[in-house]
C-alpha cells in the first residue's frame, strides 16, 4: 500500500508520498466473528474424510493482509523535463500507487526508462497531456505482461491489480500546471482540477486519514453513515405503515387483508458532508504552506498506521517534490545514499 498527495496552488504544485512498500496477500481468518466450524442440519460438527472439522467459508473473513514491508522505496519521480535548466518549457512529474513492480522492475525505474525513451525520441511535447498519453502507451504493454492480460478471462479482468499515478506538469501550450489521475488498468488518464481556479488537493492509495482532514470525513465513514441512514429510513417506513394500520383498526376502519401500499419518502441525494470541511484557500496558499500541508497529510496517514494495530503499510520517510512553472522540478531534502557501517577497526 502507499499514500500519494498533490496540492495545486497559483504558485506551484506540490507532490508528496510515503516511502514504505509492502507485500499484501489475501488471507483467510475463520475465527474472526461468526461461526468458524461448519455444522449440519442437526447441529453436529461436519468433518472431512480424516476426521478434521470443516471451516465455514465467508468472504468477510478473506482479508488483505501485509506479509512483508520495506522502507526507502522511491515512489516520486520525474517523467520528462526540458533539457535546458535555464529555459524549462515542459516538466512532468508523478507519484505512484498500486503495483510496486512490473515484470521484476520497480516503477521508479520504469519511469526512468520512459524519461530516456522520451529524450531519445527527440519529441517536443507541447503539453503535459501529451506526456501523459505517451507515458500510458509506454506502461500499458508492460502492465499487460505483468498481469497476463491476454490469457485472463474477460470476466476476471476487472479484478486485476491496478497501477495508478498522480501526475502534475505543464508544457508550452498549457495555461496552468495540469494535474492528472491515471489508471493503467482501465486504461484512463483524467485531468482533475479542471474548473477555475484549477487548485485543490487530490490523493491516491490508502488515504482515509487524509480524506478526514481535508473533507471532514473518510470514504469508509461516508459509506457506513449512508448505509445506516438508508436502513433507518426503511425501518421507519415499516414502522409508520404498522402504526397507521393499528390506529385505523383501533378506530373501527375496515382495512383489507393483506394490505399493500407504497410509501414514498423524500431522501436527499447527498448528505451535507462538505459542511465539516475546513476552509482552505487552495489557490492562494504560499509555496511553503503547500509544502507543509502535503507533508502534514502524508505524515498523518503514516502516523495512523504507526499507532494502529497490525503491520503498517504506509510510512517511512515522507518525500516531497515541488513544481513551479519555468523552473526545474525539485526534490526537497532528498537524502544521499551513505555508508555508515565502516567496520570495527578504528585505527584510520
Amino acid at each position: 500500500m502507499t499514500t500519494n498527495v498533490v496540492v495545486a496552488t497559483y504558485h506551484g504544485v506540490v507532490l508528496g508520498c510515503d516511502s514504505l512498500a509492502s507485500v499484501v496477500e489475501r488471507a483467510f481468518f475463520p475465527f474472526r466473528g461468526g461461526q468458524a466450524f461448519a455444522r449440519d442440519a442437526s447441529g453436529s460438527l461436519m468433518r472431512d474424510a480424516e476426521g478434521n472439522p470443516l471451516l465455514v467459508y465467508s468472504e468477510n473473513n478473506l482479508i488483505a493482509t501485509p506479509t512483508n514491508f520495506m522502507g526507502g522505496v522511491r515512489k516520486l519521480f520525474l517523467l520528462h523535463e526540458s533539457p535546458n535548466p535555464d529555459d524549462v518549457v515542459c516538466s512532468v512529474a508523478a507519484t505512484t500507487a498500486g503495483l510496486g513492480t512490473l515484470n521484476g522492475v520497480v516503477i521508479a525505474e520504469i519511469a526512468d526508462r520512459f524519461k530516456r525513451h522520451a529524450r531519445s525520441s527527440g519529441r517536443d511535447f507541447a503539453s503535459a497531456g501529451e506526456v501523459v498519453e505517451e507515458f500510458c502507451r509506454f506502461v500499458r504493454p508492460l502492465w499487460e505482461t505483468q498481469v497476463d492480460w491476454h490469457h485472463t478471462p474477460d470476466d476476471q479482468k476487472a479484478f486485476l491489480s491496478d497501477l495508478e499515478f498522480l501526475v502534475a506538469g505543464y508544457g508550452p501550450e498549457d495555461e496552468y500546471i495540469k494535474v492528472y489521475r491515471i489508471s493503467i488498468a482501465k486504461p484512463d488518464a483524467m485531468e482533475i482540477f479542471t474548473e477555475p481556479p484549477h487548485c485543490s488537493a487530490a490523493w491516491a492509495g490508502q488515504a482515509d486519514s487524509i480524506s478526514s482532514l481535508v473533507n471532514g470525513f473518510s470514504t469508509a465513514t461516508k459509506w457506513a453513515v449512508e448505509r445506516s441512514v438508508a436502513d433507518a429510513l426503511a425501518d421507519q417506513r415499516q414502522t409508520i405503515v404498522s402504526s397507521v394500520l393499528d390506529q385505523l383498526r383501533a378506530q373501527g376502519v375496515q382495512v383489507p387483508e393483506p394490505f399493500e401500499a407504497t410509501i414514498d419518502v423524500a431522501v436527499p441525494a447527498e448528505l451535507p458532508w462538505g459542511q465539516a470541511a475546513p476552509a482552505v484557500d487552495w489557490a492562494n496558499l504560499p509555496v511553503q504552506s503547500a509544502v507543509d500541508l502535503v507533508s502534514t497529510l502524508v505524515n498523518a496517514e503514516s502516523a495512523i498506521q504507526k499507532f494502529s494495530m497490525g503491520i503498517a503499510t504506509v510510512g517511512g520517510r515522507t518525500r516531497i517534490g515541488l513544481m513551479r512553472r519555468g523552473m526545474p522540478f525539485a526534490f526537497l531534502n532528498e537524502p544521499e545514499i551513505v555508508h555508515h557501517h565502516v567496520g570495527y577497526n578504528h585505527d584510520a
